[in-house]
C-alpha cells in the first residue's frame, strides 16, 4: 500500500511512500484499494476527514479443513490530517458463503452518514451488490453488509456519489451495468432515501460495460468515467457528462 501527493493538480508527483505495515494487519492476504475515489467528509462532527474504502481477503478453515480457502472482507481507511498518516477505520467479513465483500464504494449523505457499497464476488446471495452505513465517519458500521437486491446486475465494480446542490437536495447516485448477467447497458440509478430504494435514473448505452466512477463537475453536472466498447466491456474508456436535473 503506497501513497503520493501532488501540490500542482497532478502534475507532478511524490515519491511513493510505503504505508503497508500500518493499514494491513497481519494475516491480511489480498488488499485493494477502491478502485473508485475516496471522500472527503463535508457533513458532521467528522467534517474534513479522508475516507477511502478498500477490500482484502483472509484464510478461514473450509468444510474439509482446508485452510487455504480465502474469506472475502471490506474495510476502511481514514486520514484526519490530510492524507499525511492513515488509519483503519471500519472492518466487515460476513460469515458463511452469503456475501464475498470486493471493491467498496462510498458516498458521504448529507446527514453526516456514510454509505458504503461493496461488489458481492460470487456469494451465494443472489443479489451481486451489498451495503451498510457507517455512523461516525468511517471508524464503525451501524450493521453489518447486507445484500442490496435492487441494483440488480452482473458481478461488477459499481461507484456512489452523493452530489451536493446548492440550496436543495440531490439523490444519491450509482453506476454500473443493468444486464442481470453480462457486462452490459451502463446506467446511472438514483436513490431519494439514502441508498434504501434506487431507480433507474439514466441509460447511457445498451453496449458492452464495465468498471466506472462518479465525480461531481458543478453545482449541476455530474461526469462519468466508464469502460465501454461495441464489442467488449472494457474496448475503450469513456466519459460523460450528465445534467442532474436529468436525473430527478
Amino acid at each position: 500500500m503506497y501513497l503520493q501527493r501532488s501540490t500542482d493538480a497532478g502534475a507532478t508527483w511524490s515519491a511513493p511512500r510505503d504505508l503497508t505495515a500500518r493499514v494491513k494487519p497481519a494475516g491480511w492476504r489480498w488488499y485493494a484499494t477502491g478502485p473508485g475515489h475516496a471522500v472527503a467528509l463535508r457533513h458532521g462532527p467528522f467534517a474534513g476527514r479522508l475516507v477511502a474504502p478498500a477490500n482484502h481477503s483472509t484464510l478461514r478453515t473450509g468444510p474439509g479443513g482446508d485452510t487455504a480457502s480465502a474469506w472475502g472482507g471490506a474495510h476502511s481507511l481514514h486520514s484526519d490530517d490530510g492524507g499525511r498518516t492513515w488509519a483503519v477505520g471500519w472492518t466487515d467479513q460476513p460469515p458463511g458463503e452469503e456475501l464475498h465483500l470486493s471493491e467498496t464504494t462510498v458516498a458521504d449523505l448529507p446527514s453526516g452518514t456514510l454509505y458504503v457499497n461493496a461488489r458481492n464476488h460470487h456469494g451465494t446471495s443472489p443479489a451481486t451488490r451489498a451495503d451498510a452505513r457507517s455512523p461516525d465517519g468511517g471508524l464503525t458500521l451501524a450493521a453489518p453488509f447486507r445484500p442490496q437486491p435492487e441494483l440488480a446486475g452482473p458481478v461488477v465494480q459499481g461507484s456512489v456519489l452523493q452530489p451536493v446542490v446548492p440550496g436543495g437536495a440531490a439523490p444519491l447516485l450509482y453506476s454500473g451495468p443493468t444486464h442481470p448477467a453480462r457486462r452490459l447497458a451502463m446506467a446511472l440509478r438514483a436513490s431519494d432515501d439514502g441508498g434504501r430504494t434506487w431507480r433507474e435514473a439514466l441509460r447511457l448505452s445498451p453496449d458492452p460495460a464495465g468498471y466506472s466512477d462518479l465525480v461531481q463537475l458543478d453545482p449541476a453536472t455530474v461526469g462519468l468515467l466508464y469502460e465501454t466498447g461495441p464489442s467488449g466491456s472494457h474496448d475503450t474508456i469513456t466519459f460523460a457528462r450528465i445534467p442532474l436535473a436529468s436525473l430527478r
